[in-house]
């Protein structure tokens, strides 16, 4: 096992120096990047961080987009032996300051100048923010900020002038040093700053590979956001490891667009596309001819049956032909639709619907659902391809152990926990306790396979004023696998009954309700439509049968405006804050329970 992140990619390097390691796609022209580029470009830029005046030890941020810079800038600064603060690029000026302070962070780079006027922004509350460096340039783009091409040629002159300095700093490593510090984008309070080592990066991909089994030939396409450490450990270094290929997406709006053209054979995405583009195919078929609906769902049940039979060893010759010709007239169609290579969708950050895992392993594409942490690391379990449970996030990777409290509450023990968090030893010592367990705030059991299934965070536990306990995730779940609801955040602590604030599916409204004859031009009085409650009511109920009657949604409340970041709604990871929804809600909730 390597020592640390830049070694184990150096040895990628050495075992694949002509091979792509990085495409983008920009002004049309798809640039590529060998990996021996990209070590030069590393090594160069840990020579122009040292020629400014950066050390062992200093704090660097990165505000960017997903890109190569902002790939090759995070190893430079690991092989400087500093440490990298990520930042999402959503987060209001007033967030970053608060980072940017509490990292005690020293330079920052920016991919252009809407990020360069955020820092510009709250550049006078930063004292110890020294350098801020820009990944683009532009034509108003001040002189005192470098741009990382600049910064590259002054690695030049150093390099010329200390040849052997790249290797003694590589060597120089401590794998038990702070290297990363990632913020929480906590549900409550201010972000924690979690202190990531080294040894804990190297053995969670380590492991975590040990149940993927990627090859070199994969092609990774990257959209979610490298701030976030499920993007940055397993869409990149997972890869990295293995010598693949990551295609950047231009934007996340252009995802479809951005897969058609990547084609690639692994994607690290939450589950809301992978629903996206289900849902997308069912409301087509259900807009299609009866005879191609017939044979749509006939292909569809082919599909599940075929690959439950596979599983067990008892597909017969007569289900594998059925098989081949429903995969030749429909499920290929699809998969085109997808680039064609697909193999290895992987899924996290939130429970992925039975129905929508059920869609993909009819077609053929078995998703990988895993369950993980920035507190570990990030990966704690994962579903080996083909092993899927319904409702699991998958076993723990090797080197995790898993306890269940009595409490219900999942806790975490394994050599990749974090430091703690950072300047916050009280906050450490309320999460991991005395014999090294993480308490993660989970609420989930094992089975006998020790299969994890997680029911909702413990501190999201509904109580009724009844004393039943109601563990919202799962309801509100279902309720968004209709096509017509968004988003859900479900209420009724020490209330009699369960109700639900609901974003509506905004363009499929319009279009149902343009079809029902009613005025579309205004949002707010669209939903106060007695046909466009009773439509959503009736999703509602028809997706909560199987709940228990505590458990049941019995009032529902229509929002004109979907969550949002800006206003504090949800973190930057997209998690529902609910303190703040339901103040922001609260007459409306108020006016439920009347």
């Amino acid at each position: 096992m390597f020592q640390n992140v830049p070694e184990m990619l150096f040895d990628t390097i050495q075992k694949y120096p002509d091979k792509d390691a990085l495409r983008i796609k920009r002004n049309n022209v798809v640039q590529t990047y060998s990996y021996r580029q990209v070590g030069e470009k590393i090594k160069l830029l840990t020579y122009g961080l040292k020629y400014s005046g950066l050390k062992p030890g200093d704090r660097v941020a990165i505000l960017s987009n997903n890109n190569p810079e902002w790939m090759i800038t995070d190893f430079a600064v690991f092989c400087l032996r500093g440490v990298v603060v990520p930042l999402y690029q959503t987060l209001p000026p007033a967030q970053i300051a608060y980072i940017l302070k509490d990292a005690g962070v020293r330079c920052i780079f920016v991919q252009h100048q809407q990020h360069l006027e955020k820092i510009q922004q709250i550049k006078s509350e930063l004292p110890l923010l020294e350098f801020i460096f820009s990944f683009e340039s532009w034509p108003d783009k001040p002189e005192s900020i470098q741009t990382i091409d600049q910064l590259l040629e002054c690695g030049e002159r150093l390099q010329a002038e200390n040849p052997v300095f790249f290797q003694q700093t590589l060597g120089a490593i401590n794998n038990q040093d702070l290297c990363s510090l990632v913020y929480t984008s906590g549900t409550t309070g201010e972000p924690k700053g979690v202190m990531l080592t080294q040894e804990g990066f190297i053995i969670d991909i380590f492991n975590s590979e040990s149940v993927l089994n990627l090859y070199a030939d994969d092609v990774f396409l990257s959209f979610l956001p490298l701030s976030h450490l499920y993007e940055r450990l397993a869409g990149h270094w997972c890869p990295l490891y293995r010598g693949a290929t990551i295609y950047y997406a231009q934007s996340i709006e252009t995802v479809i667009q951005d897969i058609a053209e990547a084609r690639p054979t692994v994607m690290v995405s939450v589950p809301r596309l992978y629903e996206k583009v289900a849902a997308t195919v069912y409301e087509q078929i259900e807009k299609s001819s009866w005879l191609k609906r017939n044979i749509f769902y006939w292909a569809l049940n082919t599909g599940l049956n075929y690959h439950a039979r596979r599983i067990e060893g008892t597909a017969s010759k007569m289900l594998e032909k059925k098989y081949q010709l429903a995969d030749k007239i429909v499920f290929h169609k699809i998969k085109t639709k997808l680039g064609g290579r697909f193999r290895c969708p992987i899924a996290g950050g939130a429970p992925l619907s039975v129905d929508t895992l059920k869609f993909f392993e009819a077609i053929g594409l078995r998703i990988v659902e895993g369950y993980g942490m920035t507190e570990t690391h990030l990966i704690i379990t994962l579903t080996a391809p083909g092993k899927t449970k319904y409702g699991s996030c998958g076993k723990p990777i090797p080197g995790i152990e898993i306890i269940i409290a009595e409490d219900g509450e999942v806790l975490v023990k394994g050599k990749t926990l974090m430091k703690g968090y950072y300047n916050r030893p009280d906050l450490t010592a309320e999460v991991i306790d005395e014999n090294g367990r993480l308490h993660t705030g989970d609420v989930g059991y094992l089975d006998a396979d020790q299969y994890l299934f997680l029911t909702d965070r413990k501190k999201n536990i509904i109580v009724t004023s009844g004393g039943k306990n109601v563990a919202p995730a799962p309801i509100e779940h279902m309720l968004k696998t209709s096509r017509y609801i968004d988003e859900v955040c479900l209420v009724g602590n020490r209330q009699r009954f369960i109700s639900a604030l609901i974003v509506p599916n905004y363009e499929l409204l319009k279009k149902w309700a343009a079809g029902q004859g009613l005025d579309t031009s205004d949002m707010g009085r669209l939903l106060h439509e007695d046909k466009v409650y009773q439509m959503i009511w009736q999703e509602v109920e028809d997706k909560q049968k199987s709940f228990a009657r505590y458990e049941t949604v019995k009032k529902i409340a229509l929002l004109a405006e979907p969550f949002s970041i800006e206003k504090g709604e949800l973190t930057p990871s997209l998690k529902i804050k609910r303190n703040v929804v339901e103040n922001t809600y609260k007459d409306m909730i108020s006016r439920m329970y009347q």
